[in-house]
């Protein structure tokens, strides 16, 4: 037990707690002893207790309770006194001792900044949009804090400080636009009776300061974990010190720096001692009058790692003489004894990229579970590496949910409302209208499937709610399309349900229905009104991402609240850009054993484990954003803070974390897929490895135990041992039953060319869909030229360029191809069509009658006792007057290469030749004749003619086209009678470089785990 004395006479008022210690577990055990907290539950009740953050408070609750022997016990009153890096300071109740103003809400005052910042640019004669002018206000937000944090500026120095310098124009611009925080804001305050935030709390703090003076307060004043990075916090202690019963402190001082360091250090704003050598100056003590914190034990390897540590974070000023250094704080030991003492149970580990590292990280939280009652924790400023490595923990099924919270955006409630807000620029958009309409928070009493499958996939071919309507009403219509796609008569009623009342409860919700601006309060209703009549139960604003939302939403009413009305897609935008910096903390309950915490949650906490992610260049430590105003001269002669002390805060914390017993270092070689440098505490921690040990023995000593290196668990995971005669390829042989009996002349290609498809396709039944708001591509397009030309030869059409191009632009605007594309290309579209119709008029006199257009055929095929049906779809056949039969194919871009025509890698020509020969097409009027001629007619941003058989630049064909028809008859039969084997299996590309368009199938076919070529990740 530790001896009372803390609040003695001549006791010590400022103490300190080592790196690397549990500094609330020695808090609350020093304090429980004091107090006999053990035998008298109220002897905290009186206290008052200041420690950095809300999580540090909980925590601290905590660990009073379990000092107590886990007795109730009347807590003291534990205040947050806020860190620097808070994006919002706590609420006090020091603000009631002083007769102050309301603090404008950071909503608020963000709104209010963007309308100085236009009507700064509307003086000027310009404008900006909304969101820049947001923008605009985040920045000078920022600043306004830094401001108040830096502990009193002059903005009265701006007007002189270009005046005093021949510099660029835009810093004098730059000057004129902070007159915006200098005069206007301050006179927006005034006006409406309201205070800064951090000013009001740095106000609040010194009224509480003067209250202490006048009437101490009855209880004890522990000002705990705190570096007095925050004037308001400075100001309490320096008040603490001359109250009778009070104590500070500090986390991880270091006590045994010399004077001249001390002095070196106070000149270093990126140091991590740089905010404590400011506490102390303003105190008036020097680090060896700072007593370290009572019963507190230690160990050599623990002093060893504090001061290796130290020595590697030390000024640069003061690296050069590190060896001596150490010889010094190794005493009797030797360097080398003392080093390896110190670096025991430090590990350093650089994984591939943030992908690697975020793998590492979880498996080494998961093989801290192995170890009975062992805790761990992983701790990164990388927001994003935090939520990878908690959802690589869900595949073991051990949740631990990042302290920091996930974007609210990314959370049900909040991406809804991102997603209603999309929506409501455009309510026919079908990305959009889908988006809102499959989320998992909405329960629309539809069938969305049919509904998307059959009427929403493909190009767009509408703009508004009639014309979908329209298109619903055409497309159901189409009995092609109905008998192609399985639609049925009753989906297009239940489509046009769908949508009148999906329209019904858009307008109801207070959309306008035209371009009509609204107000921001407006748009947000009308959100909030469409979320609650889509919304599932619960409703969207259940749980912490619900009533972060709606607090959120709250917020940004204010923000709009001094702006103008604008459309839909400006308030979406603007929303999603306040929202950018919301974070919402899970509301699962924590792990027992695990947990993931920022640089800010770990604050005085630790665990028997800790492992430190991120260390980059940029991560961890963050640059400081830039400036967007005032150069570093600058904001040092107004007062500002110099923006390194983020830099000196974040090594701080490493510091503390990194001289934990136990800690892993993980950095990575590549981020965002671009070399990332370590960070530069891990560059000085291996450099000062190496001159104490030897390049090789600091490698050892640094490395992972053997057997205990995560990368070598990953690439254990990735690359399995191989099962003996095992492969992933798929090789389906389904029975002869299961097999198609038929297949088109296009589907011949493909049992080619990727045999895996066919069977996906008619045996699994498996076709893949149209994409959303699909660009028109060159299948709709060439569908609308066939068309378009089919048209064309109707009886009683005149057969003139005029009419050729009006019916090719309306059957390409009814194909959903975008009106800017149909005219950009009406030159080259009147070349085609007069090229086509001099060719056209060329080969009438060839001709005997009307050309067939779109002309169906089949032809039944002997296969063992079976038979195999062959169909096809001519686009042009036309009689010779021989009586000989030419058939034409029209394509909107180039043709097959007549080499895969010839070579049987494309016989859809040859094998309609086929079906011709043998009367397959006979149906039609098209009796059974030779074949002449197959051509392909080049139809779309040019003209051209190829005929099959033909050799460029000879009048002779390089083969007879009579011997390309036997030979692909003979291919087509050995090829149906292989797949008539039940043994024949149906495998996925055979021939890589055969599959010129890839499969549809390949990711089904998993061709990245077996195949040789390169493949998708």
């Amino acid at each position: 037990m530790t001896p009372p004395g803390l609040f003695a006479d001549g006791a010590p008022r400022v103490w300190t707690i080592p790196p690397g210690a549990n500094f609330l577990k020695a808090l609350a055990t020093a304090l429980a002893a004091e107090k006999g907290l053990a035998g008298k539950a109220d002897a905290l009740a009186d206290d008052l207790i200041y420690v950095p953050n809300r999580r540090s408070a909980r925590a601290l609750a905590l660990a009073l309770f379990e000092a107590a022997g886990h007795k109730p016990i009347l807590m003291p009153d534990i205040r947050p006194l806020g860190d620097l890096e808070s994006d919002e300071p706590p609420p006090g109740a020091e603000s009631a001792l002083a007769d102050l103003p309301p603090a404008v809400s950071p909503a608020a005052r963000l709104g209010r900044l963007a309308v100085l910042v236009r009507a700064f640019y509307e003086k000027r004669g310009t404008s900006i949009p909304p969101a820049s002018a947001l923008a605009a206000a985040r920045e000078l937000a920022r600043l306004l804090d830094q401001a108040a944090l830096s502990g009193g500026v002059d903005w009265d120095k701006l007007d002189t400080l270009v005046a005093d310098r021949q510099l660029a124009i835009h810093w004098q611009q730059s000057i004129d636009f902070l007159e915006i925080i200098a005069t206007h804001w301050p006179e927006d305050l005034e006006r409406n009776v309201q205070m800064d935030p951090y000013a009001r709390r740095l106000a609040a703090a010194e009224a509480t300061a003067e209250s202490w003076q006048a009437n101490p307060p009855k209880g004890d004043i522990i000002i705990a974990g705190s570096t007095g990075a925050d004037p308001s916090g400075r100001v309490l202690m320096k008040a603490a010190m001359t109250l009778p019963r009070a104590l500070i402190v500090l986390p991880g001082l270091d006590r045994d720096v010399s004077p001249e360091a001390w002095g070196r250090i106070a000149r270093a704003p990126n140091h991590p001692q740089f905010t404590i050598a400011r506490t102390l100056r303003t105190l008036g003590l020097a680090p060896h009058e700072v007593a370290i914190w009572p019963g507190l034990t230690s160990s050599p390897q623990a002093d060893a790692r504090r001061a290796l540590v130290h020595e590697a974070l030390a000024p640069a000023d003061d690296t050069s003489g590190w060896l001596d250094r150490l010889d010094i704080l190794s005493g009797a030991q030797d360097r080398a004894a003392f080093a390896r003492d110190g670096f025991a149970g430090m590990t350093l580990i650089e994984a591939d990229d943030e992908s690697d590292e975020a793998w590492c990280a979880a498996l080494l939280l998961r093989e801290t579970l192995e170890a009975g009652g062992e805790t761990a924790a992983l701790v990164t400023p990388d927001a994003g590496l935090a939520r990878r490595v908690s959802a690589l923990l869900k595949q073991w099924n051990v949740n631990v949910a990042p302290s920091g919270g996930v974007p609210l955006l990314q959370t049900p409630a909040g991406s809804l409302a991102a997603l209603v807000m999309e929506w409501a620029c455009d309510p026919t958009d079908p990305v959009a209208m889908l988006a809102v309409l499959k989320h998992d928070q909405v329960a629309f009493d539809h069938d969305v499937a049919n509904f998307e499958r059959f009427f929403l996939r493909g190009p767009r071919r509408w703009t508004d709610w009639e014309t979908l309507e329209a298109h619903i009403e055409r497309t159901a219509a189409d009995e092609e399309n109905a008998r192609r796609s399985g639609l049925q008569p009753h989906h297009g009623a239940a489509a046009l349900k769908l949508v009148e009342d999906l329209k019904a409860q858009v307008d109801a919700a207070g959309f306008p229905a035209d371009d009509t601006p609204l107000e921001g309060l407006a748009f947000l209703e009308a959100v909030s009104e469409l979320m609650g009549s889509l919304g599932a139960t619960p409703l969207p604003w259940a749980g912490a991402d619900g009533a972060q939302l709606s607090t959120a939403m709250r917020d940004f009413a204010d923000v709009t609240a001094s702006m103008e009305a604008a459309g839909p897609e400006i308030w979406s935008e603007l929303f999603k850009t306040y929202c950018s910096t919301v974070l919402v903390r899970e509301e699962a309950r924590d792990h027992p054993r695990l947990n993931i915490w920022g640089p800010l949650e770990a604050r005085l906490q630790t665990a028997d484990r800790l492992i430190l992610a991120g260390l980059n260049e940029g991560v961890w430590p963050a640059q400081p954003p830039a400036d967007a105003f005032l150069p570093r001269a600058f904001r040092a002669e107004i007062g500002l803070s110099d923006p390194d002390e983020r830099i000196g805060l974040s090594a701080h914390d490493f510091a503390q974390l990194a001289a934990a017993p136990n800690v892993t270092l993980l950095s990575a070689r590549r981020r965002e897929d671009a070399p990332a440098i370590s960070s530069r505490w891990l560059w000085r921690l291996t450099t000062l490895a190496r001159g104490a040990l030897g390049e090789a023995e600091a490698k050892e000593v640094l490395g992972p135990e053997d057997g205990r290196d995560p990368r070598l668990w990953l690439e254990g995971l990735r690359h399995p041992p191989a099962l003996e005669g095992f492969s992933a390829e798929p090789r389906p042989k389904p029975s002869l039953e299961a097999r198609p009996s038929g297949l088109s002349v296009t589907r011949i290609e493909t049992l080619q060319r990727d045999p895996y498809a066919i069977y996906c396709q008619y045996v699994l039944g498996l076709t893949k869909l149209d994409a959303l708001d699909m660009p028109v591509d060159a299948r709709p397009r060439g569908t609308a030229i066939h068309a378009a030309l089919e048209k064309f030869e109707e009886e009683g059409i005149e057969k003139s360029a005029d009419n050729l191009i009006a019916m090719l632009e309306a059957e390409l605007r009814a194909a959903g191809e975008a009106e800017e594309v149909i005219l950009g290309a009406v030159a080259s579209r009147r070349r085609t069509a007069e090229d086509y119709l001099a060719w056209r008029k060329a080969r009438l006199p060839l001709i005997a009658g009307i050309p067939y257009t779109e002309v169906k055929g089949t032809l039944d095929v002997p296969l063992g006792a079976a038979r195999f049906k062959l169909s096809a779809t001519a686009d042009r056949i036309e009689k010779h007057q021989d009586g000989a039969i030419a058939i034409l194919d029209f394509k909107s871009g180039a043709p097959p290469g007549e080499g895969e025509v010839r070579t049987g890698l494309n016989p859809q020509m040859p094998l309609q030749a086929i079906i011709a020969m043998e009367g397959g097409f006979a149906d039609k009027g098209i009796a059974a004749a030779p074949v002449r001629e197959l051509t392909y007619v080049r139809f779309g941003t040019k003209f051209d003619v190829r005929h099959i058989g033909d050799k460029a630049g000879s009048a002779h064909p390089e083969k007879p086209l009579e011997e390309i028809i036997e030979e692909t008859r003979e291919g087509f039969l050995k090829l149906i009678g292989r797949f008539a084997n039940p043994d024949h299996p149906y495998v996925s590309m055979p021939r890589p470089k055969w599959a010129k368009y890839g499969s549809d199938y390949a990711r089904l076919a998993r061709r990245d785990e077996w195949a040789a070529e390169d493949g998708d990740d």
